[in-house]
């Protein structure tokens, strides 16, 4: 049974417990540098509310699911209107005080204005995600500026990866998203996801909110420092009888224009032509539909099911990291509304035991379930989980079924098997020769490795996507290609293919005391030869300075 909602959904109660857990240690900001100017556009960095009004015409309600069985198709639910004049309505419902006269305020809104192609940029890739998003906040009851928050947190890139490990289009640190119900493993990372980030974005903020008496600047500046640091800064404040005001507290550099970005922002879409800005139209044609599965489903097949490319598929699911959906949920699919039917109809005629393909492998003596998962391409979790283990411990004999794709693996461009694939078809052309293959034995390492075949641990570590200090498993592959052809140190970045750049991504990092080069790429999964060949001048400095800012590339769905 199938099941499709178009992207409306009323958000759950408050959490305050998890918000407590939360004060502790969370901050969802990444580390960017202090200025705009010069970034890409993964990073460039109240008064009384009346409760907004709905956004669309059938006053922002959900529509009800509609059902499909057996061959029947189901009707496919009208489609939220969104009026001709996107920006018109929302900045209706606008009710922040924006602090125009303040300098930080001016600041933002003069880079802004200087660099109107960033603005129509950005709200042109927001475009896809901006309804669900309006829908989702107002259902909240949040101030409804809070819509333009993805700007300053990722630039409205679901693949936006930051220095303090934070992701997706509301950067969301591994820790916090958790606490808000947010999945995070091999199979599937929720951060990415716009319904499920989306909503623990509005839930965190609705807790702040009510943390700091809706005080907004005050929860905004809680969602980028983390609440802890706010209330210390109250509390330092009010110790010396000064202003708790937002404006007067003495926070982190980067929570100090955070806020002002926002309101900025807010002013801008509230009075374009007073700013000279043209903002893009926000066509209908993006709207995008959450489409109900039952069960796990091959992404190749059902982007064929859908009757669209698997990386369209991919780019509005990029929540996925590998070539399925989780098995265990969420079972859905965000789809083009326009392909709703279609996928209905198509979804009817596939029977379920044929949406995944399946192989049953039998273990044989002295087989691990270490070694079984690596030769099948996929981590020890997930196939644990897929046959319900309750440890790691194997017996010889036994059935286990293992997931695999349908296509190769070069078809799953944007999963991580389909990266590995297309890293290692590259090296392939590139040196007009394939490699050799290696196979880990106890004891080895890449330095003992890189020693024997006369390559440098840098490369090796590079030909396999691979940490110089990763610690190897016995019996893993290795690919080791022609040293001699090894021409120029190319970074990561550079020499990755256009399916695989599309989740490298750049962040600033600002180097702190007791940082060293090697902890630095451990943190960061990357090498200390790409953290070189980025950072030039490195080459002229004997050691790492607090404050230095080195620039990094880093592959989002790489594993950490």
């Amino acid at each position: 049974m199938a099941a499709c909602s178009q992207l409306t959904q009323k958000m759950p109660s408050t959490k305050n417990a998890r918000l407590q857990l939360a004060a502790d240690g969370n901050s969802a900001a990444p580390v960017i540098p202090a200025e705009n100017v010069g970034r890409d556009d993964t990073h460039f960095g109240l008064g009384d509310k009346i409760s907004p009004a709905a956004f669309s015409d059938d006053g922002g309600s959900p529509p009800e699911q509609c059902t499909q069985t057996d061959n029947q198709i189901c009707d496919v639910p009208a489609a939220v209107s969104v009026p001709l004049d996107f920006w018109a309505q929302l900045r209706a419902q606008f009710n922040l005080e924006l602090h125009l006269n303040e300098p930080r305020v001016q600041a933002q809104l003069n880079w802004f204005i200087a660099n109107p192609e960033y603005l129509t940029r950005v709200f042109k890739r927001g475009a896809l995600y901006l309804p669900h998003i309006v829908s989702t906040v107002d259902n909240a009851a949040l101030p409804m500026e809070f819509v333009l928050l993805p700007v300053v947190e990722s630039a409205f890139d679901p693949f936006a990866f930051s220095s303090g490990r934070a992701s997706g289009l509301w950067q969301f640190i591994p820790a916090t998203a958790r606490l808000y119900d947010v999945r995070i493993d091999w199979w599937y990372d929720g951060r990415r996801d716009l319904i499920d980030s989306t909503n623990a974005a509005t839930a965190f903020l609705l807790d702040l909110g009510q943390t700091f008496d809706d005080d907004w600047l005050l929860a905004l500046a809680s969602y980028n420092a983390g609440p802890g640091t706010v209330k210390k800064a109250i509390r330092k404040n009010k110790n010396k009888q000064r202003s708790e005001a937002f404006w007067q507290l003495d926070l982190p550099r980067e929570t100090k224009s955070y806020v002002p970005k926002l309101l900025a922002l807010a002013a801008i879409v509230k009075d374009p032509a007073l700013y000279n800005i043209t903002l893009p139209d926000i066509a209908l044609e993006t709207e995008i539909t959450a489409f109900e599965l039952g069960n796990q489903i091959d992404l190749a097949l059902a982007a064929e099911l859908a009757e669209i490319s698997l990386e369209q598929l991919y780019r509005l699911n990029p929540g996925f990291n590998q070539w399925a959906t989780h098995p265990n949920g969420p079972h859905r699919l965000i789809i083009p509304t326009r392909q709703v039917g279609v996928m209905t109809e198509n979804l009817a005629l596939q029977p379920q035991e044929g949406q995944m393909r399946w192989v049953q492998h039998q273990i044989g003596a002295g087989e691990t379930l270490g070694g079984i998962a690596q030769r099948y391409d996929l981590s020890v979790d997930a196939l644990t989980q897929v046959n319900h283990l309750k440890s790691p411990q194997i017996i010889a004999g036994d059935i286990l079924i293992v997931p695999t794709p349908v296509n190769p693996p070069l078809s799953y461009g944007l999963s991580s098997s389909g990266r590995s694939a297309k890293r290692l078809q590259h090296y392939e052309n590139r040196y007009g020769a394939p490699p050799k293959t290696y196979r880990v034995k106890s004891g080895d390492s890449l330095w003992t490795i890189a020693k024997t075949h006369g390559v440098k641990v840098s490369r090796l570590a590079k030909w396999n996507g691979l940490a110089t200090r990763a610690p190897l498993r016995v019996g893993e592959r290795l690919f080791i290609f022609d040293s001699e052809a090894f021409v120029d140190a190319l970074t990561t970045a550079s020499v990755a293919s256009n399916d695989v750049a599309a989740t490298l991504r750049t962040v600033y990092y600002r180097v702190r005391q007791g940082d060293s080069l090697s902890k630095i790429a451990a943190r960061f999964n990357t090498t200390i030869a790409a953290i070189k060949a980025k950072n030039t001048f490195l080459s002229q400095k004997k050691y790492l300075q607090p404050g230095d800012q080195l620039t990094l590339i880093l592959n989002v769905r790489k594993p950490r």
